[in-house]
């Protein structure tokens, strides 16, 4: 890649990291202290989760009508910023009603970061390296999640500590990303998606979304309820789960080669695979750490794979709207079901909502493009 090209992707993994791996996917890392810190139950911690993933919903919105309309280099540090913001809040959160504050601005910036950062590196990346700078980008998750699993080893007994840091690399990351913005060219080039590809690519994200909200909020709430994981075994558990994700940086090389469809399906069935093994067998380091890295690695390129479906930043807002709104129910229904019923049962659901993802697949050919106007 060019420099101005490598310049612009590594911001754009850092902005992925500090809001989705950290902003978001961290509340899952740290619930046990959140539920210990301010008496949550698991129907609580899971309403709080989908309190997250609602400003993320919200947040999506606004951030594809601010990429159209006024800026997507804009809108990405807007994103950045906004991760600054929610993890110093939860960083000095004093009660139950501070830390939801800090939650849900958080979850705003997931929200906010991905549609301006598709539209960036489509203006950016010369088309022979676009999808790969697309998921090397969305494999931003992966580093975020790699980087908070330590952080639990090292603040240990001190969440506050680690939120800190989280909230001082947000700011690393904003202003990364401003100036990475600042020498792009003014034309991307657009996909052009059918109406009935785009309601696919949305039913088949919401299903993801459902899905993943079992793992991704209470993963690490089941290796150390039910397993008994000490910090140091819990950690390496999330860890693995960052690591793996980042393994999701090669998707475009193989959606170039193998296609949408045959990347889409076994990426579910593992996704699938992972979260029951996890409740099955939760005291096994072994088995929670294959079933970490094969979620991970699953999850982030599933969502790479919405992003070279949808093309666009409009679409692929559309995408993760969807994906958030199937984590809004997912991780309600997912506590309210551990609390009714127990874990086992809770996840086994979202095993099987998994495996409905491949009859709602969003796989057509590769959009044709044409140039449109870019935004500053």
């Amino acid at each position: 890649m060019r420099t101005v090209e490598a310049r612009l992707v590594a911001a754009g993994v850092a902005v992925i990291a500090v809001t989705y791996g950290l902003g978001r996917y961290a509340y899952g890392l740290y619930l046990p202290e959140f539920r210990a810190e301010f008496d949550m139950s698991a129907a609580t911690a899971g309403a709080l989760a989908s309190g997250g993933y609602a400003a993320y919903c919200l947040a999506v919105v606004v951030s594809a009508v601010l990429t159209a309309r006024w800026s997507d280099r804009g809108t990405a540090v807007l994103a950045a910023a906004t991760a600054t913001v929610g993890t110093a809040l939860i960083a000095a959160a004093g009660s139950g009603t501070a830390l939801v504050l800090g939650v849900l601005v958080a979850g705003a910036s997931t929200g906010l970061a991905t549609p301006p950062l598709v539209s960036m590196v489509n203006r950016g990346v010369a088309q022979a390296r676009r999808a790969v700078a697309q998921a090397i980008v969305n494999a931003g998750t992966g580093v975020g999640v790699l980087i908070s699993g330590p952080s639990a080893l090292f603040a240990s007994g001190n969440w506050r500590v680690a939120w800190l840091f989280f909230a001082a690399l947000s700011l690393v990351a904003t202003v990364a990303i401003f100036l990475a913005g600042r020498d792009l060219p003014t034309h991307q080039r657009k996909a052009v998606q059918s109406g009935d590809r785009r309601i696919r690519l949305v039913i088949a994200s919401a299903v993801v979304g459902a899905a993943s909200a079992a793992f991704l909020t209470f993963g690490r709430d089941v290796v150390v309820t039910l397993g008994g994981f000490d910090g140091a075994q819990s950690a390496l558990f999330w860890i693995v789960l960052g690591a793996a994700g980042i393994v999701a940086a090669v998707t475009g090389d193989v959606v170039t080669k193998v296609g949408l469809e045959r990347a889409w399906r076994p990426l579910t069935g593992a996704l699938a695979a992972s979260t029951v093994f996890l409740a099955v067998v939760p005291d096994s380091v072994p088995v929670a750490v294959l079933a970490a890295a094969v979620f991970g690695a699953s999850y982030v390129a599933l969502t790479s794979v919405m992003v070279l479906a949808a093309g666009n930043a409009s679409a692929v807002a559309a995408s993760f709207l969807a994906l958030s709104t199937g984590q809004v129910v997912g991780a309600a229904a997912v506590g309210w079901l551990i609390d009714g019923v127990g874990w086992l049962p809770a996840f086994a659901v979202a095993a099987g909502v998994a495996l409905v993802a491949p009859a709602a697949t969003a796989v057509t050919p590769e959009p044709k493009t044409r140039p449109v106007p870019g935004v500053r």
